[in-house]
């Protein structure tokens, strides 16, 4: 269930598509704000680099711009423009593999400690090394979308045209592949346990978190 914040960041940015429909190019210049920077991430992480990324990204605003009055508000904003994003780059035949080292993931937790922040990173990296290995390009992109962008089941689903309850057990099943792979001693010393972030109550967490499947 979304927070209280979490659904009046969705209403406000709702009242401003709804106003960028009506030609507003302030409302839409805040959506751009607010999630350009999370798109070029999504993006960097499905095709592999950072310049095609951002050009990507570009072109998928631009995209969402013309089609602004196509936005349904039932959905999160974010959702919208992620499915129109992935499938630009599906179109351009740029959509490849979910990169370990490529991509940076400092986005996925910060700290004031340099050395705690390195750790952290090279284990984040090497967890996503490890999904590239083991893990169908569907199920590393489910699981970027979940850990690294935070949304759940029903918008992922939305972005990849498949059913909620599909992406779940693609979900658990990515998550039991990676526990499989995962020496259950080293992670429980790694200072980065929740290196791919939280985990919802709904799909059981696996040996990275700590131990617990």
């Amino acid at each position: 269930m979304a927070s209280e914040g979490e659904t009046s960041a969705a209403a406000t940015e709702a009242a401003w598509a709804q106003a960028a429909a009506r030609g507003s190019r302030e409302s839409f210049g805040h959506l751009v704000r607010r999630h350009e920077a999370g798109l070029q991430r999504y993006l960097a992480a499905l095709v592999g680099s950072r310049e095609e990324a951002e050009e990507l990204a570009q072109e998928a605003l631009l995209r969402a711009w013309s089609r602004i009055d196509r936005y349904d508000a039932r959905w999160r904003f974010s959702t919208w423009l992620y499915t129109l994003a992935r499938r630009l780059a599906v179109s351009r035949g740029r959509r490849r593999v979910l990169p370990g080292s490529r991509v940076e993931l400092e986005s996925l937790g910060q700290t004031q400690d340099p050395r705690g922040a390195l750790a952290r990173r090279e284990e984040r990296e090497g967890l996503w090394r490890l999904a590239e290995r083991v893990l169908g390009l569907e199920q590393r992109d489910a699981l970027w979308l979940f850990y690294a962008e935070g949304l759940n089941a029903e918008e992922i689903g939305r972005i990849q045209g498949r059913r909620p309850g599909t992406v779940r057990v693609a979900l658990h099943r990515a998550r039991a592949t990676l526990a499989e792979h995962l020496d259950p001693a080293s992670v429980e010393e790694c200072p980065a346990r929740g290196a791919l972030g939280r985990w919802d109550g709904s799909l059981p967490a696996p040996v990275l978190e700590g131990g617990a499947s």
